[in-house]
């Protein structure tokens, strides 16, 4: 019976290796996310928050012009389908408009999937 648990485990293991080594390829790192919206975004543009689920990218900051944005981070091949998820405001006491864009993130041209 322990030798049957310890295989059980043995392939939980294998398994668990498996899917991580499978995300490792499939799924884009977010570092190399922030590294492409870092050279597209303009200078004006301020990202507060930055969410990767999965395929999909959230961003929510501040800018001069946010439907530019749009087009921006379309153009640059790593993503599609952006649009507004929130209504795009603007408060006196700051000097850009605030953003809330999401997007589905493309795979790159390395990866596996």
């Amino acid at each position: 019976q322990a030798g049957a648990r310890q295989a059980a485990d043995s392939n939980s293991t294998a398994s668990a290796m498996l899917t991580l080594e499978q995300r490792k390829y499939n799924v884009p790192a977010t570092v190399m996310i922030l590294d492409v919206l870092s050279r597209i975004l303009p200078d004006h543009t301020y990202v507060t928050e930055l969410r990767v689920d999965g395929d999909k990218l959230r961003v929510i900051g501040s800018t001069r012009d946010a439907p530019s944005l749009i087009g921006l981070i379309e153009q640059s091949g790593r993503f599609s389908r952006a649009t507004f998820f929130a209504p795009t405001t603007r408060s006196p006491s700051d000097p850009g408009e605030r953003f809330h864009i999401e997007a589905i993130i493309q795979p790159s041209a390395g990866s596996a999937s």
